[in-house]
């Protein structure tokens, strides 16, 4: 089955504060998902990784079977 999102390895650091660390998951068309933890955990770093509002610092997202960082505009439409 094809997934809607990939993500392999994924870090992300600010300076010496590693917010993600080494994150992998992939999720499935037609499910509904949900991303928990506590304070300072992540989540909105993924979340701003999965929208290319941040680049990663090692790792790779793959939305659609795109990058979401090289998707041209109306390409998602």
């Amino acid at each position: 089955m094809n997934k809607v999102v990939e993500v392999n390895r994924l870090t992300k650091a600010f300076g010496n504060v590693t917010a993600v660390n080494q994150v992998s998951f992939s999720l499935e068309p037609g499910k509904i998902y949900g991303l928990l933890g506590r304070n300072g955990a992540g989540k909105t770093t993924i979340m701003h990784l999965l929208t290319a509002q941040l680049f990663a610092t090692n790792g790779e997202v793959k939305v659609f079977g795109e990058d979401p960082y090289e998707n041209r505009c109306g390409s998602l439409g």
